[in-house]
């Protein structure tokens, strides 16, 4: 057995707050915490929160934010923070994209090994203030990763077409991220009553969900299917950046009863908003979205999903074979797609579609992959 050692793992944000790169990373500090002792450093996002505590038997050190840009931060403590851990590691795990990452990296140890992991391309969505906070933020990718031995990649498929990726020389190794298994629900919705199918959403309420496109394909759904509900489930209210749902706010509204709106959902519930479903959907329209772990999460229980035909995010579909694809942005293609993947003959039991992902996603094999990354000797 390999010696345990100490892992820090270096993020903007980290548990409580939901994202899916706060997620991958929480299920990866708790799972390499069997094996190794695991730090995780990150912003104090909410002020209510402690700036060290212990979850998962993850230590996790929350430094103080100075001044908000796009949807990170500038944090003098995070620079001190950085420092003393950085010492102590054996090996550094930042999770990109970050604001901070350029001069984090400056202040590691030469000696320090770098194994970075890469989320998602960022790209302007605003003035040039935004322009400014996105360069900054690939400049410190770029820098993070050529001080790399590795780099790992949700995907190969994303990692092609990354503007970021596709020029370092540093190898890449590709990454499924990890799924939250929750288990068979105990009912099941699918093919229960075709008249009134339930198709779902679940994330944060953020521009690059494509939230919008997703309402304008539900009225073209219920031309096919009136009695269809939609429902909205994730945080609307504390989004890093700036939630969107003011601007949805209205077009939510004029479909009355058919949509609910859900807010966050807890992890105790999401097997019971899971079993409410015949069909989940993730719409997003841009590079932000670079797989998205809830659509297999909703395979495991048992739902197909549909997803944005783009790279990364299609992956999973494609791997499966359970669900459709649609064209990002296009009202009538993910309308046109959803009413194929909830057509009887299309339709999948449950146990079918569980079995299927589980056969293509493992947490196992998803931490014995960086398990060797850390446990190998750098190249």
């Amino acid at each position: 057995m390999a010696p345990r050692k100490r892992i820090l793992l270096v993020l903007s944000y980290y548990h409580p707050y939901i994202s899916g790169i706060s997620e991958y990373a929480k299920m990866l500090a708790e799972g390499l915490a069997q094996h190794h002792d695991i730090t995780v450093l990150t912003g104090r996002h909410l002020d209510t929160l402690p700036t060290r505590e212990e979850i998962g038997g993850v230590t996790i050190v929350r430094a103080k934010p100075l001044l908000f840009m796009h949807k990170g931060y500038i944090s003098l403590d995070l620079a001190l923070q950085f420092r003393r851990l950085a010492r102590a590691a054996d090996v550094i795990n930042f999770h990109l994209p970050m604001l901070d990452a350029a001069w984090l990296t400056h202040l590691a140890p030469r000696c320090a090994r770098f194994i970075t992991t890469y989320q998602c391309d960022v790209q302007p969505v605003g003035g040039w203030i935004d322009r400014l906070a996105v360069g900054a933020v690939n400049l410190g990718s770029r820098t993070c990763i050529r001080r790399s031995e590795k780099v790992v990649a949700l995907s190969h498929d994303y990692a092609a077409g990354s503007n970021i990726l596709s020029g370092e020389t540093v190898p890449i190794v590709e990454g499924y991220a990890p799924i939250k298994d929750m288990g068979f629900p105990a009912s099941a919705r699918i093919g229960d009553d075709e008249a009134f199918p339930v198709i779902g959403f679940l994330g944060r309420f953020v521009a690059e969900k494509g939230i919008d496109v997703l309402i304008r394909a539900f009225e073209r759904v219920r031309l096919r299917y009136p009695s269809a509900r939609l429902l909205l489930g994730g945080d609307y209210k504390t989004v890093a950046g700036g939630s969107i749902y003011p601007q949805l706010k209205a077009s939510i509204d004029a479909l009355g009863d058919r949509v609910e709106l859900l807010g966050r959902i807890e992890e105790a519930d999401l097997p019971n908003f899971y079993a409410r479903l015949d069909v989940f959907v993730l719409p997003s329209i841009n590079a932000y979205e670079a797989f998205g772990m809830v659509q297999v999460e909703a395979m495991l229980a048992g739902v197909p999903a549909v997803a944005s035909d783009m790279r990364g995010v299609r992956v999973p579909v494609q791997l499966t074979g359970v669900g459709s694809l649609a064209p990002p942005g296009s009202d009538d293609g993910l309308a046109t797609a959803i009413v194929d993947a909830i057509a009887p003959e299309q339709r999948c039991d449950r146990k079918t579609v569980r079995q299927t992902a589980l056969k293509i996603f493992s947490n196992q094999a998803f931490i014995e992959r960086y398990l060797a990354l850390i446990d190998s000797d750098a190249t």
